[in-house]
């Protein structure tokens, strides 16, 4: 594989799902030249019927070489999107669902997937109707699944890494909104992921708790601690907490903006304002709705204190506290 064959250096928005990366992702596309490319290493998502893995949070080691995703991403980050992606019907659907303990897909989300891949393809041709070249495109990854392929991303490409992070309480009051559940046969079939970030949690993780609460918990620590791994390995990459984002947006984004080299244009801090105006509700209107991106980001910080109960919230703070207490305080629980 040629590096230099992507002029410009990929951009990648990660950390656990739920944590903000859709909005990240959302408000630095705004730039004209980005091109947005929506969770690539996800399961069933736009890359589904080249990479075709049922796993989530699959790990990619640095050290290794993959030819096909490689192949892919090199595709992808300029600004080419195969049309047959799109319809290849044969590999868009998962074998299981490693999403949920039970291990059965129903394929209720197909309709939303396929919308991804089409949605892919019309960005790749808008780019080339807007006059921007190959070498101009910014690739921008959102893809809160590939943080494990952090690395992996950063020693082939160089990305720029962004990495988000969520109160804990917040993360499972999300999932618990949602009643999304998580497989842990998603870590116990990767033993290099195991050995290289969570091994500390082994046990648990090989006897997960049945309780939605202390699984999602569980989750947010397995994720969070690796998370905490790579700020000790990369220094340089970018760590962000949703709230920092969330209680001061323009000042925040403007760090992230220039950190990245990008320009701050009109377009972004108009979607800034659009999506975090105290005149939005501060919570999710319709039930069920995975995003609503237009929201009173500063209200929307504690909905967790109202989504939770007292004993669901002590619960959390004792499952998360060796990984949390790097990243939150006493008084923000």
């Amino acid at each position: 594989m040629q590096l230099n064959t992507v002029k410009q250096t990929p951009i990648l928005i990660t950390g656990s799902h739920r944590s903000g990366t859709t909005w990240v992702g959302n408000i630095l596309k705004q730039v004209p030249n980005v091109y947005y490319i929506h969770e690539p290493l996800t399961p069933n998502s736009i890359t589904r019927s080249e990479l075709n893995t049922d796993i989530w949070y699959k790990y990619y080691n640095p050290n290794q070489k993959y030819e096909q995703p490689e192949k892919v991403h090199n595709e992808l980050f300029k600004g080419k999107y195969p049309l047959s992606a799109v319809f290849d019907f044969k590999k868009r659907l998962p074998h299981t669902d490693y999403r949920n303990p039970g291990g059965i897909y129903d394929g209720q989300f197909d309709l939303k997937y396929t919308k991804w891949r089409a949605t892919a393809y019309l960005d790749s041709i808008k780019l080339k109707l807007k006059g921007i070249s190959e070498n101009e495109i910014i690739p921008l990854i959102k893809d809160p699944i590939a943080l494990t392929a952090a690395e992996w991303l950063y020693h082939t490409w160089h990305t720029k890494n962004v990495l988000l992070i969520r109160h804990p309480a917040a993360f499972v009051s999300s999932l618990k909104r949602l009643d999304w559940r998580f497989n842990f046969e998603n870590f116990t079939q990767q033993s290099d992921l195991m050995e290289r970030f969570l091994e500390p949690f082994r046990s648990q993780i090989e006897n997960p708790p049945t309780d939605p609460i202390d699984e999602a918990a569980l989750v947010w620590t397995c994720l969070t601690e690796i998370i905490l791994q790579y700020k000790k390995l990369y220094p340089n990459w970018i760590y962000i907490r949703h709230e920092d984002l969330s209680n001061d947006p323009f000042n925040q984004y403007r760090m992230l903006f220039k950190k990245l080299d990008l320009p701050f244009t009109k377009n972004a801090e108009n979607a800034i304002r659009s999506t975090t105006n105290t005149n939005n509700s501060s919570d999710v209107i319709k039930k069920g709705k995975v995003h609503q991106l237009n929201r009173d980001s500063r209200a929307n910080i504690s909905n967790w204190k109202n989504r939770l109960t007292a004993s669901e919230i002590n619960q959390i703070k004792i499952i998360t506290k060796s990984t949390a207490d790097h990243f939150y305080s006493d008084a923000e629980w």
